[in-house]
């Protein structure tokens, strides 16, 4: 079997919650097909979906070396990292990220919650504005997570 069809039969085991049976299929893709990026994609969506922060870190880890021009791989890492370690370190994985995409509003809507649960408020406000200011849809995604659940009636009074 190819490793293209290893990933997808590991992508219908972990659509059923089946984490096991995800991570057994992609162990049977063999040699240097194991370093194909979808093949450490899946294993990264597995390792974060089973709540496996250390391998997820190392999975994302890799990834952002092989795609650093990809900002979805350094917001994942600073998530394995976050939940892995500690918040200090999640930061400092995004404000590496912030400097490969300066523009990013995910990366910076990430550092304001990184601001606010950390108690530094008012720059967690003007990270916050600034990602709003790139992607509108930031304020309803802030409006829902509760690391800047401080900040809810100030991101509601925006315009």
């Amino acid at each position: 079997m190819s490793w293209q069809r290893h990933v997808l039969a590991s992508r219908g085991y972990l659509e059923l919650g089946m984490f096991d049976d995800a991570e057994q299929a992609l162990e049977q893709i063999r040699g240097e097909d194991k370093t194909q990026r979808e093949v450490l994609h899946a294993a990264l969506v597995i390792s974060l979906a089973a709540e496996n922060w250390d391998r997820a870190v190392a999975i994302a880890a890799d990834l952002v070396k092989a795609e650093p021009k990809n900002p979805t791989t350094w917001i994942l890492l600073a998530y394995a990292v976050g939940h892995a370690g500690n918040v200090e370190q999640m930061e400092s994985v995004l404000f590496k990220a912030r400097k490969w995409h300066p523009r990013d509003p995910l990366i910076l809507f990430r550092l304001a919650c990184c601001a606010s649960v950390t108690g530094r408020i008012e720059e967690a406000k003007l990270r916050l504005e600034h990602a709003i200011d790139l992607d509108e849809n930031i304020r309803w995604l802030a409006l829902h997570e509760e690391d800047l659940r401080p900040l809810w009636d100030w991101i509601s009074g925006l315009e």
